[in-house]
């Protein structure tokens, strides 16, 4: 210990250097014990076949492979045979979508699926229970195919393992910066890896819409499938090897690759499919059309059933003003609104209990909206307008059928009061300067028009306004 400073700055060396090779030279002489001290890392890739593949018939053995053990729904299987080819050539692309392996409750063959991935891919390491610092490492040291398995028991409340999962989805940003050493140095671990995750449930938002969804079922008893047996899976072993020939063979094709998107595919989505699409378009055959009304179909799916917490808290805000025929709420009436909603979050948004007006406030605060003080007779109140949200509507939810416009919101307004629409709630904007009341219909100001009501006392800068409050923002 007396030593090690003064050798490591003779020797021209970090001592943390220094201390790594002192460890290693002392084990070796001393054939040191490890027992205890966990296990190397062994993860085999399948040896390449011996002639080329037809990889339309590649995708078509995969999928008859994966569905052979599993009970899932239509173009799932598909979806994992293009995935598995992905995972062998992960390096040709810029992005690589997770495989999310869901179900709605145990026993539906998440694990079964894991295990036949994981056979199928390059360098598969599969755990059931990790850290957030032996992902990056390992994935550093040893790019393995990641298989995450029963990741409902640790992830959905672990931002920092969530991070770094993210952040593999883009070649580009797939890494984390940590200082190592005793010097503190800077250093970049790498988090990109072919990536399974398996869980009761939904994934997080954010790996969700990383995500090629795949949803597994409980099986009837009308439904046969083969019964999974690890040490018995000669099929599968060929097919592993049949994939690497093939990925090696058309990696720089789909390196190079642009694959044509479908309209309705786009965003971050777009961006999860278009490694599959190249592989159905070099595979041939049926598969580029496939693919294609397989991506459709998924995509819509998923926007069917997954909706963040923001998006859906618009459309119930959209709602509560039409249901209430009015261009303002009070913060109060509106979370009453919300918790009010059957079959929505707001009621037991955390812990079981209701959301509330801070809540509301900080969830709507991205869009830029924020509650305003409006007076309503003598009594003041944090309040919304219609008019905050109008951007917030337009971009982020869809616009309703035509046929279905209600009082506030006709198909020319899309959701908007009409100027000639009467308020049903009548609020003034309570702030410095420009306070002001509402009496009979008619807008007045303490300034140098008075009301003709003493009782009735707003300020305001000295010119009165009598724009009727439903024309603009006050």
């Amino acid at each position: 210990e007396r030593e090690r400073e003064a050798s490591a700055k003779r020797l021209r060396v970090r001592t943390s250097v220094l201390d790594k090779l002192v460890k290693a030279l002392v084990a070796t002489a001393t054939n040191a014990d490890t027992k205890g001290q966990g296990q190397a890392l062994e993860l085999p890739s399948p040896k390449p076949w011996d002639h080329p593949v037809n990889g339309a018939a590649l995708l078509s053995d995969l999928t008859a492979g994966v569905r052979k053990y599993m009970v899932m729904e239509d173009g799932a299987a598909e979806a994992v045979a293009l995935w598995v080819v992905h995972a062998h050539a992960v390096n040709a692309f810029s992005v690589s979508p997770r495989l999310a392996i869901t179900s709605p409750e145990k026993g539906c063959g998440k694990t079964t699926c894991i295990d036949v991935v994981a056979i199928l891919v390059p360098r598969p390491l599969t755990t059931a229970n990790t850290t957030a610092a032996a992902i990056f490492r390992t994935i550093e040291a040893a790019q393995p195919t990641l298989m995450i398995d029963e990741a409902d028991t640790f992830l959905t409340d672990n931002d920092e393992m969530r991070g770094i999962l993210n952040s593999g989805h883009r070649r580009s940003a797939a890494f984390v910066l940590r200082l190592v050493g005793d010097d503190h140095e800077p250093r970049k671990f790498s988090t990109w890896a072919a990536t399974v995750i398996a869980m009761i449930g939904r994934l997080p938002d954010t790996l969700e819409d990383r995500s090629i969804p795949v949803r597994l079922r409980r099986r009837l008893p009308e439904e046969t499938i083969t019964a999974f047996r690890v040490d018995r899976t000669p099929d599968l072993d060929l097919l592993a090897r049949k994939v690497a020939r093939w990925a090696a063979d058309n990696f720089d094709t789909l390196r190079g690759s642009d694959p044509a998107i479908p309209s309705a595919i786009n965003n971050r989505a777009a961006d999860n499919w278009r490694p599959l699409l190249s592989i159905a378009d070099a595979a041939g055959g049926e598969w580029p059309d496939c693919a294609r009304r397989i991506a459709e179909k998924v995509v819509a799916g998923a926007g069917a059933d997954v909706q963040s917490a923001k998006v859906m808290l618009l459309e119930d805000i959209r709602a509560a003003f039409e249901d209430q025929s009015t261009d303002r709420l009070p913060s109060a009436d509106m979370v009453a609104a919300l918790v009010g909603m059957e079959g929505r979050p707001w009621c037991e948004w955390r812990g079981g209990r209701p959301i509330t007006q801070n809540s509301l406030a900080r969830l709507l605060a991205p869009f830029n909206i924020a509650p305003g003080n409006l007076r309503a007779h003598s009594h003041v109140a944090k309040s919304y307008r219609l008019e905050q949200f109008r951007d917030a509507f337009t971009r982020y939810i869809p616009i309703p059928p035509s046929g279905t416009a209600t009082p506030l919101q006709t198909a020319g307004t899309q959701g908007f009061p009409v100027e000639t629409q009467p308020l049903h709630n009548r609020y003034t904007e309570e702030c410095s300067g420009s306070n002001r009341y509402v009496a009979d219909g008619d807008v007045g100001c303490s300034g140098s028009k008075k009301p003709e009501n003493p009782q009735e006392t707003a300020i305001c800068s000295g010119v009165a306004d009598e724009t009727p409050l439903w024309k603009g923002s006050l």
